[in-house]
């Protein structure tokens, strides 16, 4: 998948607490980017369909993949994409972009499966059918 697939990019502030010995930014580091990326798409794309103290999505799997490193200097971008819409889950792509003269260089890519959750009853609940009409409404 290229940049260019993704609907939902978003420019991320890296701090100082972010660099590592080497000097770049740790792999720790990586996840809350993505977080970041994803709780920004969420919010907008489904604003107004999700009461976030009852219902929402927990983060089962995660998988990043690390291409280039990110400086403290660099100026980057959270790309997010859903691309699948089970049942109960869906599965997330992140792509963390570093803008390069009049390039954007793919530094990280990911891949997450969230599973939709009552927060109430502690379980997971099929995704609501206003949730999916919005993901799939936005992503086409």
């Amino acid at each position: 998948m290229q940049y260019q697939d993704y609907k939902h990019i978003i420019p991320v502030q890296i701090r100082f607490s972010d660099i590592d010995r080497l000097d770049h930014v740790n792999n720790a580091c990586y996840h809350n980017y993505i977080e970041l990326g994803r709780v920004t798409y969420f919010g907008e794309i489904l604003k107004g369909h999700v009461q976030w103290d009852k219902q929402g999505f927990v983060l089962a799997r995660t998988e990043i993949n690390h291409i280039l490193p990110i400086f403290l200097e660099d100026e980057i971008f959270c790309c997010t994409k859903i691309f699948k819409v089970g049942t109960k889950s869906i599965t997330i792509k992140n792509t963390l972009l570093r803008k390069e003269k009049t390039q954007l260089l793919a530094c990280a890519d990911a891949i997450g499966v969230l599973v939709a959750s009552d927060y109430i009853q502690n379980m997971s609940i099929p995704v609501p059918h206003s949730w999916r009409q919005c993901i799939e409404a936005y992503e086409k």
